[in-house]
């Protein structure tokens, strides 16, 4: 059974420290425009997202010339990415010109949506027990080998799909402590597994190429510089993954072993709830990680949430980390990930 698993997860590391040095590098977004008329720039933003586009809102002041609202696309690792995807939007006649500029962060109330529903009054309470479940199910099921990340986070040509309308939740942003967060839903074009996520966060999915290379049938990657946060979503599809001939605990722990696996990774479990639900099989986890990457003296304390659920098709994993000092929204942002995953039906 170890011998099926152990290969599963060896690049989930990999992906996480690729999130991680996203989140503090130097960051690039495509701008297609500017106006000076917010609404102008409103109603491009909503263009843009019939068109699967998930663009947002930077709002400046520019000295002699007075307020511009630039309409921008994504946050990219590298500027070569960056202009490759602006290149992309004009081929499929999307945009008839764009520009790379510095990524800054959006305007929030327009990061997502313009017409959000009504804000909830209280944060979403958190979905994991911090208890560890003695008596776990013991069903399980394999999962396939696992895609590498894109050279570049950014390179792929899609932007997510919202596939729902966007959810607003009172819990802040760590750039502020009043604005309201406002979620939608990502759903994958390929496998249609789905989470709720920030919409100031900035995502895509793995390309067709990194999947089939890593024998991985889907997969994305979110990131938000200024939560010091990111996520990774893996689909790998296999029949009767919640077969009862399969032990759970032996699949979530050679996970767990293959996120410890990158070098200068220390990873700790720290909970761990099992719930049996409609035929899935679903493992909430609370994390503790440092990372130590190339250049650092001292490792980066991180706190995460994963969820793991079998199904009859195949397994899904969904991590979110971020960073131990960030504000306190970051946790029930995390939560609210976690509990709004929805694996493919």
């Amino acid at each position: 059974m170890k011998s099926k698993f152990s290969v599963l997860f060896p690049f989930v590391m990999v992906l996480l420290i690729t999130g991680l040095t996203f989140a503090q590098g130097v960051r690039y977004a495509v701008q297609l425009g500017a106006t000076q008329v917010q609404e102008e720039a409103t109603s491009k933003i909503l263009e843009l997202r019939t068109k699967d586009v998930q663009a947002y809102i930077v709002k400046t002041n520019v000295p002699g010339k007075g307020t511009f609202y630039r309409i921008r696309v994504g946050m990219f690792a590298d500027i070569n990415a960056a202009k490759k995807y602006g290149a992309d939007l004009v081929r499929r006649g999307v945009a008839a010109e764009y520009y790379v500029a510095t990524y800054e962060q959006p305007q929030q109330e327009n990061s997502v949506a313009v017409t959000p529903t009504k804000p909830i009054t209280k944060p979403a309470p958190a979905p994991v027990s911090t208890a560890a479940n003695s008596n776990p199910p013991t069903n399980t099921s394999p999962v396939a080998t696992l895609p590498k990340p894109t050279p570049s986070e950014g390179t792929v040509n899609a932007q997510p799909k919202a596939t729902s309308e966007p959810i607003a939740s009172s819990v802040p942003p760590a750039a502020t402590s009043t604005t309201p967060v406002t979620f939608a839903r990502y759903q994958d074009p390929t496998a249609g597994f789905s989470f709720e996520y920030p919409g100031y966060w900035t995502g895509q999915p793995l390309d067709q190429k990194d999947a089939t290379d890593q024998h991985v049938n889907a997969g994305a990657l979110f990131k938000s510089s200024e939560d010091s946060a990111f996520l990774n979503a893996i689909w790998n599809k296999l029949d009767k993954a919640n077969s009862p001939e399969n032990d759970n605990d032996l699949i979530v722990e050679i996970i767990l072993k293959s996120m410890s696996s990158g070098d200068g990774t220390q990873l700790k479990e720290t909970s761990r709830k099992v719930v049996a639900e409609n035929g899935l099989i679903k493992t909430f986890l609370d994390l503790k990680a440092a990372f130590q990457t190339q250049g650092q003296s001292t490792p980066l304390d991180f706190l995460g949430k994963a969820v793991i659920i079998r199904t009859t098709k195949g397994i899904l994993l969904v991590v979110t980390f971020y960073s131990k000092d960030a504000s306190q929204s970051s946790a029930p942002i995390a939560d609210r990930i976690i509990a709004s995953v929805r694996a493919p039906e």
